[in-house]
């Protein structure tokens, strides 16, 4: 009686010990699985992570647009052709048109590439402003060239003063581009009679230096 009742308690042990090991190993066999899946899903999201990176090249400066991004398109149409930039909102007025209208400004980190203004109360591109040095125009002038590689390119321009913006322009009239110049006493380019609203009379360059601020496209 005591030998089967110490058979029966090994019996006992050695059963229990089975369904322990078995359960453990069960256990790790859930946990390896959950961790594959979990690998392989954190793969498949980063192949298929579509890329931020803008690039410059596809922007050309032209005629009434930058590169896909035309006048006439609305805000939402022109957000489509791009990823992976900042954008905020500031005002029309900081770019010299008036009127309320919001100016939407897009960014590269901490560098701003171009913004969009929009016809007032509606949410169609009026004007473009192209802002970095590294978008290029079809003849090789950029948001930040001198009035020297300007007059390269146009050798009999003349500049303008913009009384009511305080700063200087130059308009391609081909290409509709306006190249503003923020300047002061120190970088003004022309030399202008007195003040008149009436007659604002366009000078040569004197001051070559002076860097360009951004291009306007109509």
């Amino acid at each position: 009686m005591k030998i089967r009742l110490i058979l029966r308690i090994n019996l006992l042990l050695k059963m229990k010990l089975f369904w322990t090991v078995l359960v453990g190993f069960l256990i790790y066999s859930c946990n390896t699985s959950t961790d594959k899946t979990s690998i392989s899903i954190k793969e498949d999201l980063e192949i298929k992570k579509p890329t931020t990176e803008f690039q410059f090249s596809d922007f050309t400066i032209m005629k009434g647009q930058l590169g896909p991004i035309k006048v006439g398109m609305t805000i939402e149409e022109t957000e489509n052709q791009f990823n992976g930039l900042i954008k905020k909102e500031d005002e029309a007025v900081n770019f010299g048109f008036g009127g309320g209208s919001p100016a939407y400004l897009y960014y590269l980190r901490d560098d701003i590439l171009f913004g969009l203004i929009p016809r007032l109360g509606t949410d169609t591109v009026l004007f473009i402003i192209a802002a970095h040095r590294e978008l290029q125009t079809t003849n090789s002038l950029n948001p930040n060239s001198t009035v020297k590689e300007l007059i390269e390119q146009y050798p009999g321009m003349k500049v303008s003063r913009d009384l009511m913006n305080d700063w200087e322009y130059f308009r391609d009239t081909i290409n509709d581009w306006q190249f503003i110049f923020m300047t002061d006493a120190k970088t003004k380019i022309g030399e202008y009679p007195e003040p008149s609203f009436d007659n604002e009379i366009p000078s040569k360059p004197i001051r070559l230096t002076t860097k360009t601020d951004w291009i306007t496209i109509q």
